[in-house]
């Protein structure tokens, strides 16, 4: 994933709705490079994680001792009340809102971060700003998405099936958006008006036990992927699989 970080909506819909599946899935990824994430940005200070999803990152900054308050903001009610459930730090706060329409003031947090998210926004050029505006100007604003230049493999491999199944279906895409190269990223953020801006490429593995262990999870509908594979009929599902 290539992150970016400055000096200076995440959107509901159903491919988002189901904790426990999504924790199964994507929550896999999410766990595996929040820690990545938040040692490259130095989180601090009081934060915010925009689209916070289930709380891996948000679990991840308050392990800091030099964070006094992290906000955890999505839009998916099950995912906050999943994430409520998890801890009893009093520092941690999961609060319902529009990445695109940040509920707070100017110049709230130390920090401000999104992982993974940036990628699945209807308007990153809004959040970008919105992002920059809550964050003080001797913050940190940074993001983490998928690099479209290193692909995974068995995903990609994904994708690559589905469309020799079905070459003339426009919809099919591996859900990895405008924003898969650092170039895009770095233009997101100067685009917002934050400046001292510096990109890394975090790598890490993500294995699976067994062909199951990867399908499986898929089949409830989370994210692009499952999105696509819950959308076929059974038969089309089950030649996708082999």
């Amino acid at each position: 994933a290539s992150c970016l970080r400055s000096g200076e909506d995440y959107t509901k819909t159903h491919m988002f709705e189901l904790p426990e599946a999504y924790e199964r899935q994507r929550g896999r990824s999410s766990n595996l490079l929040a820690p990545l994430f938040a040692d490259f940005v130095g989180v601090r200070g009081e934060v915010l994680d925009v689209g916070c999803g289930t709380g891996a990152l948000t679990f991840t900054i308050a392990k800091n001792t030099a964070v006094s308050k992290v906000v955890g903001l999505d839009l998916s009610d099950g995912f906050l009340a999943y994430a409520r459930s998890k801890t009893d730090d009093k520092r941690i706060l999961f609060e319902h809102g529009d990445t695109q329409k940040l509920p707070f003031p100017n110049d709230a947090f130390d920090c401000c971060l999104a992982l993974l998210v940036v990628g699945f926004l209807p308007d990153a050029p809004s959040a970008a700003r919105e992002m920059r505006r809550v964050t003080r100007p001797s913050g940190v604003v940074a993001t983490a998405w998928w690099d479209n230049s290193v692909a995974n493999a068995l995903n990609q491999s994904l994708w690559e099936a589905a469309t020799m199944l079905d070459p003339k279906d426009s919809s099919i895409s591996s859900g990895l958006g405008l924003y898969g190269t650092p170039e895009a990223l770095t233009s997101l953020w100067s685009s917002a008006g934050l400046t001292n801006l510096e990109v890394k490429e975090l790598v890490f593995p993500c294995g699976f036990d067994s062909f199951d262990d990867y399908w499986q999870p898929l089949t409830a509908g989370q994210g692009p992927d499952g999105k696509y594979i819950r959308s076929l009929a059974d038969n089309q599902r089950a030649i996708l699989r082999e």
